[in-house]
C-alpha cells in the first residue's frame, strides 16, 4: 500500500493498516489523500458506488443489509458525487468529497474539522472549485483562498 501510494505521488503518507484507524506511525496529508482519491475517482465502478445515497448489500447466503451513505454533502448538493467520510477522535471529522459540473471534476479534502464544520467547509470548497477555478486549476478570483484538487 505504501509503495503504491508513493507511485501515485503521495510521498507524505505512511500507512500501517488499510482501514485508516489510528496507529502509531500512520499519517497522511490532504494533498496525498487527494492524489489517492483521484485514482479511485477514475475507476468507474468505485465512482458508481460512492455516489449512491444508499445501497442494499447482499451476502453470499442471501441475507441483505441496507447501507446508508453518511456524506451529507452528497445529499445536499446535486453536483456532489461522492466520496468518503471519516471520523476518529485523533483525526476529527474528515471528508474526501468529489463533484462534477460541465466537464470539470474536482476532489476536495477536509481533515480535522468539527462535526458541523466538515459539511459546511467541504460544500464551500466544492462549490468554489467547480465555479471559481479556471480550466488550469488557478483561482479566477484571487481574493478567495482554499484547497481544491483539480482532477481533469
Amino acid at each position: 500500500m505504501n509503495q503504491r501510494a508513493r507511485e501515485l505521488g503521495a510521498v507524505n503518507s505512511h500507512f500501517v493498516n488499510p482501514n485508516g484507524l489510528p496507529m502509531p506511525g500512520q499519517y497522511s496529508t490532504a494533498r496525498d489523500l487527494s492524489m489517492i482519491a483521484r485514482v479511485a475517482y477514475a475507476n468507474s465502478t468505485i465512482r458508481s458506488i460512492v455516489c449512491l445515497p444508499q445501497l442494499v448489500f447482499r451476502y453470499a447466503n442471501g441475507r441483505t443489509r441496507e447501507l446508508e451513505n453518511t456524506n451529507k454533502v452528497l445529499k445536499r448538493l446535486p453536483y456532489c458525487n461522492g466520496m468518503k467520510t471519516g471520523y476518529t477522535e485523533a483525526a476529527g471529522h474528515c471528508l474526501i468529497c468529489s463533484g462534477a459540473r460541465a466537464g470539470r471534476d474536482i476532489i476536495v479534502v477536509v481533515l480535522g474539522d468539527s462535526k458541523a464544520g466538515v459539511w459546511r467547509d467541504a460544500s464551500a470548497l466544492l462549490s468554489w472549485g467547480l465555479w471559481s477555478l479556471n480550466n488550469n486549476g488557478s483561482p479566477s478570483r484571487p481574493s478567495l483562498t482554499g484547497v481544491a484538487e483539480h482532477v481533469h
